[in-house]
């Protein structure tokens, strides 16, 4: 199957000839660039006109960028993958093959984002010596999986566009960590905002059944149309989603508004010498 051209006299980013592998890879690259800009233009601003963020360790001021990044990305994503899960008739007639020349835009755009987290995660992790194993492997099995998207001709962009709309609790995770450590989770827009991200990620596990629905309805045309390592790469990812990470961040966030501390940069301590915590900040006890 052959992109299709969303017709119109207006030429615009979304006319382009996606067949050309010079296209996609051009946007790709255009997409690593400009997130990668985000997160520079990101770290500049709040240099200069946040002092939470100025007095944040190194490794914190990474993951505030970060953050920020994966929020504006969080916020494209939501707004495309509502889209083909809600509006797009052609999606619509056909999960398993339909294209849409937007939905190859931001295919490729998202291929270069992940290709950027994969390298800010490892390069913070080997700069850091750190190492969470959930976000290497969610972020691997993305670009991975984006990047077969992106070079098959045929396969349908359905299942690409609604794997987008995961990103759906990104900004509302933004704004709860960044609200965390400037010490306002006491707030009322600090608890609104937690009660929504967690319905997000309610809502993300609902999409991965609606995703399963779609592959098990579909499975002979997703088989004719995908490369079986890709395929195999996506029904894996899926699968861990469903049945892990899904699960657990919904029982962090839970259990992080039950408990308003920074779990991503908690340090482990003995329980019996374990001091109070607020905002993720330790409280030093007045000596007698």
């Amino acid at each position: 199957m052959t992109p299709v051209s969303d017709g119109g006299s207006t030429q615009s980013v979304f006319d382009l000839d996606y067949a050309s592998w010079k296209i996609r890879s051009t946007l790709a690259v255009a997409g690593f660039v400009f997130y990668l800009g985000v997160f520079v233009v990101c770290h500049q601003l709040s240099s200069s006109l946040n002092a939470t963020y100025r007095s944040l360790a190194a490794r914190e001021k990474v993951f505030w960028d970060l953050a920020a990044t994966r929020a504006v990305f969080g916020v494209q994503s939501t707004a495309a993958g509502l889209w083909a899960l809600l509006g797009d008739s052609v999606l619509q007639a056909d999960k398993a093959l339909g294209q849409q020349s937007w939905c190859w835009f931001h295919i490729t755009t998202a291929t270069g984002f992940f290709f950027f987290e994969n390298v800010a995660v490892h390069l913070s992790n080997l700069f850091f010596q750190t190492f969470d194993l959930f976000l290497v492997v969610h972020h691997l099995f993305a670009f991975l999986g984006f990047l077969g998207s992106a070079a098959n001709l045929r396969a349908g962009h359905y299942l690409a566009m609604t794997t987008l709309l995961l990103e759906m609790s990104t900004p509302f995770t933004c704004i709860s960590w960044m609200l965390l450590k400037a010490g306002c989770s006491a707030t009322l827009l600090w608890k609104l905002n937690q009660w929504v991200m967690i319905h997000m990620f309610h809502c993300r596990m609902v999409l991965t059944y609606h995703m399963w629905w779609v592959c098990f309805w579909h499975w002979d045309s997703l088989i004719s149309s995908l490369y079986l390592p890709h395929f195999a790469l996506f029904l894996v990812g899926l699968a861990l989603l469903t049945l892990l990470l899904n699960p657990y961040w919904t029982h962090k966030k839970t259990q992080q508004l039950l408990n308003p501390v920074d779990w991503n940069f908690a340090q482990p301590e003995p329980k019996s010498s374990r001091p109070e915590r607020t905002n993720g900040q330790v409280l030093q006890k007045k000596r007698l």
